[in-house]
């Protein structure tokens, strides 16, 4: 049997188990205990998506567990520049997300 059909074997028997509710949350957990056991996952995934614009140095220095500065840092090491905000839209962006955040 090949790899990829031996692993959706495995998964299906562990859903027909009962211990996890379908796929998707199986893969949320293996997911979850991947960025664990590989912890220079988060600070790749937090480049990426500073570097894309999908997320505001703050957000992707947390989810890089690390503070601002540090990230900052890092960027600087990696060759990433740092955009600056464009004022006006930089500070809605910015407020929207507290928005979200206190709610």
């Amino acid at each position: 049997m090949k790899a990829k059909g031996m692993m959706k074997e495995r998964v299906d028997a562990v859903i027909r188990s009962g211990i996890y509710l379908n796929e998707e949350e199986l893969y949320d957990e293996a997911i979850r205990a991947l960025f664990e056991v590989k912890s220079d996952l988060k600070m790749i995934v937090a480049v990426e998506l500073y570097r894309d614009g999908e997320v505001s140095i703050e957000k992707a220095a947390e989810i890089a567990g690390v503070n601002v500065v540090q990230f900052k840092e890092i960027l600087t090491h990696k060759g990433v520049t740092r955009g600056v905000g464009s004022g006006v839209e930089e500070l809605m962006r910015k407020t929207e997300e507290l928005k979200i955040a206190t709610r």
